[in-house]
């Protein structure tokens, strides 16, 4: 044999090695979210990038250090996106007081007496997830309808304790918290906020929306005693739990609705140091003269080989429906005269909006109530008139669950992304009617249906630690729209399919970041994002969606989480 033929044969073994996959799976029920081609079974991995999809014939293309591996016939689909979560809330659920679940106010005393023990004279105990809506009864002491702080007080006479309602939009504080904070029966109500006093003038203790920034001072005094490695690695260490959450679950990605300025550059610093263990998409919640102040370097996009991306800014227009926050068109049914209130004036928005498409900038406005979501479309429709030629800005309403039925259209004909979290719906399903009345709560309440046959788009999400980061229960309250705990049905006709379930938590959610070129289905050419589960979430009994167990999660073509048998 000459040594030209020698030498091209080598060359083209090589070639060969160097194009044979890194990984291929195989002998699976594959979901791509792209083809209704049912019979792909196979996916070929290369350099963290889909190369090939098909049948098991793909097995040809393996070389001698392709690996490989079996489904044994399992269900593998995109890595999830979760489309609204709180990153670094999540972590803090996971590492400190969790009330999510709890089924009375004694639950809640509990938890704090069992902690209290463990803290050193005046540290701060912090918690999140209690709900009176959903206890089993109402405390003997409460003061319309919230607990009072007196039973707390008492396990917690030295150590200051702020427990956060579940909705984000109320919290409860201790006696200790109070005197700290120089709360008192004379402290006002500040400007979209409110304190609750008893009838003889008292705080209760419950502090709604604006109110709760009346700790901000004394909690920033607390932190300032930290230097700046301490506050780091505490913060490190919340978004490394919070992560590996995620990864159990199949969530590869996750768009954090709301980080602070000062936060940005721990994100970008954890990037550098390969401490992303998933990929995320920011949105930056701060005041305006902080976000001017970085302007020069926004967006960041596709970040340390796209797995950091910061291109979206939030912001709020009224609170929960819960603590009676959402800013209605009529008055709540529960609650005469009242139509809830605007956490942000129109004119400040306005100068968010401004800037944000000044600068090509996702907006992200949280709106809950009819009045909100109306005042936030008619804002965005006043932005976009200035360039009528550009149609795909992708603004985004985080939430948008009580919308008039006038409004519904106007999503899809602006372009504006609802992007709403299905589990919200069946876990306020036992309050919705009690504050919106039937007709309201049937005709504008989380109303997939209505809004995707009129041409909206949706992304869809937990909104963790609102809700637990499971995606299965979120995927399940979508198809369904049952509660899991009681089988309480909210209003079926406005179910999503199967298939579009499965959607909202995969390509529907890179859409609404601007990323479905490079993910959000199996598709050659795409991050090799992947699950593997043990359930065939397309065709199984709807009672076994939300038991969903993650079987194997693969990330940049990496295998990041496998269950253990």
């Amino acid at each position: 044999m000459s040594k030209v033929l020698i030498t091209i044969l080598s060359f083209c073994s090589l070639f060969l090695i160097a194009q044979s996959p890194d990984l291929i799976l195989y002998n699976g029920k594959v979901f791509t979210a792209e083809s209704a081609d049912k019979n792909i079974t196979a996916i070929a991995i290369q350099n963290g990038k889909i190369l090939r999809i098909g049948s098991d014939t793909i097995l040809k293309l393996q070389g001698p250090k392709s690996k490989l591996i079996d489904l044994g016939g399992k269900f593998c689909m995109p890595g999830l996106i979760e489309g609204h979560g709180h990153m670094e809330g999540l972590g803090e659920s996971l590492t400190s007081i969790n009330l999510l679940g709890i089924k009375t106010w004694q639950d809640a005393i509990s938890s704090v007496n069992a902690k209290i023990p463990s803290l050193g004279t005046g540290e701060w105990l912090e918690g999140r997830g209690w709900h009176q809506e959903k206890w089993d009864k109402l405390p003997e002491l409460n003061y319309g309808g919230y607990p009072v702080h007196n039973e707390i007080s008492k396990v917690s006479p030295n150590n200051p304790v702020l427990l956060y309602h579940a909705s984000g939009h109320a919290l409860l504080a201790n006696a200790k918290a109070m005197e700290l904070a120089k709360i008192d029966r004379k402290t006002q109500d500040p400007p979209g906020g409110k304190i609750i006093k008893d009838q003889n003038g008292e705080p209760t203790g419950i502090f709604e929306e604006n109110a709760m920034e009346l700790f901000s001072s004394v909690l920033l005094k607390e932190s300032a005693k930290q230097n700046d490695d301490t506050r780091y690695k505490m913060w490190q260490k919340r978004i490394e739990v919070a992560q590996d959450a995620c990864l159990k679950t199949g969530i590869t990605s996750f768009h954090d609705a709301g980080v602070s300025v000062s936060k940005l550059s721990n994100y970008k610093t954890l990037a550098d140091n390969d401490g992303l263990k998933i990929r995320m998409w920011v949105m930056i919640y701060d005041t305006l003269n902080k976000i001017r102040s970085i302007s020069n370097r926004l967006p960041i996009i596709g970040y340390h080989e796209n797995f950091l991306t910061i291109r979206a800014i939030k912001q709020y227009i009224d609170g929960a429906l819960g603590s009676y926050g959402a800013w209605l068109l009529k008055p709540y049914t529960d609650k005469a005269g009242f139509k809830g209130q605007n956490v942000l004036n129109l004119y400040s928005l306005k100068e968010f909006a401004d800037f944000a498409f000044s600068k090509n900038l996702q907006l992200c406005v949280h709106a809950i109530g009819d009045k909100g979501n109306q005042e936030v479309l008619n804002l965005y429709e006043s932005v976009f008139r200035r360039d009528p030629k550009n149609t795909d800005h992708r603004w985004r309403i985080e939430h948008a669950q009580h919308v008039s039925t006038k409004d519904i259209p106007r999503f899809g004909k602006l372009g504006v992304i609802a992007s709403m979290q299905a589990i919200h719906c069946t876990s306020d399903a036992p309050f919705v009617a009690k504050r919106l009345g039937d007709a309201r709560a049937k005709s504008g309440s989380y109303a997939w249906r209505s809004l995707l046959d009129s041409g909206a788009k949706l992304a869809n999400g937990t909104d963790t630690p609102v809700e637990k980061i499971n995606p299965f229960e979120c995927i399940y309250a979508a198809v369904t729209r049952k509660r899991i705990d009681n089988g309480m049905e909210f209003y079926s006709e406005q179910k999503m399919t199967r298939e579009e379930s499965l959607l909202s938590y995969t390509l529907w959610n890179a859409y609404a970041g601007f990323e479905e070129d490079i993910k959000g289905s199996i598709k050659p050419g795409k991050l090799a994002d992947i699950i593997v589960t043990d359930t065939d979430l397309l065709n199984c009994d709807e009672e076994k969606i939300p038991q969903t167990k993650v079987l194997m999660t693969i990330l940049d073509g990496k295998i990041v989480y496998q269950q253990n048998n």
